[in-house]
């Protein structure tokens, strides 16, 4: 199987803030769902911000099922948390390690957040 590179949200103005919600639908298996306290982990993979500025916070799991683009979530199945900051021109994979509520998984939520160009 070929390893599929994680999704990509919109470019984010580095003077906005934006709520990100990142579906874990397809990596939870069935009857399992997200919990406990999250680990955030941002990497500039693109432009000049060598300690990245792009700040995530509010990190939380969705308590009660949400619609995003078309599509609803179960309840415990997604992460929202607000994208602040940032510098332009950047790209940052985003990773969130979450325990899953089976005490021997762990699972991890990436995806790429650019920002727009000046």
């Amino acid at each position: 199987m070929i390893p599929q590179p994680p999704p990509q949200f919109p470019p984010k103005d580095p003077r906005e803030s934006r709520i990100l919600t990142l579906d874990a639908t397809l990596d939870l298996p069935s009857g399992e769902t997200l919990t406990g306290t999250p680990t955030v982990d941002i990497t500039t993979i693109a432009g000049s911000d060598t300690t990245p500025s792009l700040q995530l916070t509010g990190v939380i799991v969705n308590s009660a099922s949400l619609t995003v683009a078309g599509r609803t979530i179960a309840a415990g199945s997604a992460v929202q948390a607000v994208a602040s900051a940032g510098t332009f021109g950047s790209r940052y994979l985003i990773a969130i390690v979450f325990p899953t509520t089976n005490p021997n998984e762990t699972l991890v939520l990436k995806s790429v957040l650019p920002m727009s160009e000046i």
